[in-house]
């Protein structure tokens, strides 16, 4: 999940929504017929935001060979170039493991249940891009980050309706899945306010952000009224199931059961 081409490949193979994309490991490369701007140029294996900002969004073949030079200069490594998907963005925290077979394919409201059984998924953030600088450019940016992260605006749980709601879910669940997560995961998307707030997976982070104060997963879990300590105790029970140290009912609770270290080691 960190190398990010082979997580859009794996995606599209399963039929799920991520934005058009190509990889460029030269900035000559011959550039799809398919794809269409404005386009999106970041780093194929960064995280944290590293590597994306307002020069990120191109809108012309210049642009975006000027883009592509440039992730290769300062990051030694393919650039990923997608279709820019303009609108809100919003990230899914997910906690446990699944208890079924690996499925191809999107659950149903129906199968939902079942196929997404062991898996919590915490209230979605929604990232309030409009409070910040205009020179950000209505992006999460590696700035954003790191540099404005004591001001971090963000809605949580997001504004959106429950049929949304749902259907982040069920994506986030489907991501989880066939890119093989365990524990943990943070699974970021952007609605295309061109198209009815069609969501469509940017990214899934297997080893989010634990900072007390300013991490999405951290936040987000604080909207259910969980505690850091609550929250990191629950996936390390998670992990601590899956390998057999201790039964699975442990980690059936959300959050799960706080266990002194004694009884865990």
């Amino acid at each position: 999940a960190l190398d990010k081409p082979m997580t859009k490949r794996i995606l599209h193979f399963h039929e799920l929504p991520t934005p058009a994309f190509q990889t460029f490991e030269r900035a000559d490369e011959p550039l799809d017929p398919d794809m269409t701007f404005p386009m999106f140029v970041k780093p194929s294996r960064e995280g944290t935001g590293m590597g994306v900002s307002a020069a990120s969004i191109v809108h012309d073949e210049q642009g975006l060979r000027q883009q592509i030079r440039e992730i290769h200069t300062r990051y030694s490594q393919p650039a990923l170039v997608e279709h820019f998907v303009d609108g809100r963005e919003i990230t899914v925290g997910v906690v446990g493991n699944l208890r079924g077979p690996v499925a191809k394919r999107l659950p149903t409201d129906e199968d939902a249940p079942r196929v997404m059984a062991g898996l919590h998924f915490l209230p979605p953030l929604e990232v309030d891009l409009e409070r910040y600088p205009d020179e950000e450019a209505g992006l999460y940016t590696g700035r954003v980050k790191t540099e404005l992260a004591d001001d971090f605006y963000y809605f949580c749980p997001a504004p959106i309706d429950d049929q949304l709601h749902n259907d982040l879910n069920r994506y986030a669940a489907a991501v989880f899945r066939v890119l093989g997560c365990r524990d943990v995961a943070r699974v970021d998307f952007r609605l295309d306010r061109y198209d009815n707030d069609k969501p469509y997976v940017l990214e899934i982070n297997p080893l989010p952000g634990l900072n007390p104060r300013i991490s999405d997963l951290v936040i987000e879990a604080h909207a259910e009224g969980v505690s850091h300590a609550e929250l990191i105790n629950t996936i390390l029970l998670h992990a601590a199931v899956r390998h057999k140290l201790l039964p699975i009912g442990m980690a059936l609770e959300w959050p799960a059961v706080q266990l002194p270290a004694s009884e865990i080691w």
